[in-house]
């Protein structure tokens, strides 16, 4: 027999995930509005690049993804949660790519990164970036809901290229309709 209590965990950790989910999706479709709907208001988020209050960092983080990248997609993978009453703690394995606007080339990968990569014929319009790490989160729960009141990332690795990207040839020509941030993104038209 499942218990009243197991199931509160159930719907907390049901809860938690979407807030997770919720996330990922934000980031990648540059959701201002979203990205801030997953922290309380007083939240912070520690990520390397910004060290504060979680709105600000929501500001932060959808304009410079938008200036730095021409595609993110960040993947959630192993969640461990530790709930207790009204808080929770996650450690959240994410792998993301990032497609670099050639203009920040130099910015995100330095000049070591670069002079790597001059000279052999490659085009300096595409570099990815790979990314892997954890979200480690502070969860809390007001009035029945759960979001972020404190995120640290951790970076465990990450792996920098030229791309090998394809989009207009072979089976890559026909595969459409292509993603994109905003509302012109497929996404919003399968909602029920």
């Amino acid at each position: 027999m499942v218990t009243d209590a197991e199931i509160e965990d159930l719907v907390a950790r049901r809860d938690i995930y979407a807030v997770l989910t919720r996330y990922s999706r934000a980031l990648d479709r540059c959701d201002v509005d979203l990205m801030r709907s997953v922290y309380w208001p007083d939240g912070t988020d520690s990520h390397g690049v910004f060290d504060g209050n979680a709105a600000d960092f929501a500001d932060f983080i959808v304009r410079e993804i938008q200036e730095w990248f021409e595609v993110t997609m960040h993947g959630l993978m192993n969640v461990h949660m530790e709930i207790a009453g009204d808080r929770a703690a996650t450690e959240t394995y994410l792998f993301a790519y990032h497609k670099v606007r050639e203009s920040k080339a130099q910015e995100i990968f330095g000049s070591r990164y670069m002079r790597m990569f001059a000279g052999q014929g490659l085009d300096p319009a595409h570099h990815t970036f790979y990314f892997g790490g954890r979200y480690l989160d502070q969860f809390e729960r007001r009035a029945g809901e759960w979001r972020i009141l404190h995120r640290k990332v951790v970076m465990d690795w990450n792996d920098n290229h030229p791309s090998n990207e394809i989009l207009d040839q072979g089976m890559f020509a026909t595969l459409r309709p292509l993603g994109e941030r905003g509302p012109g993104d497929p996404v919003w038209a399968n909602r029920p």
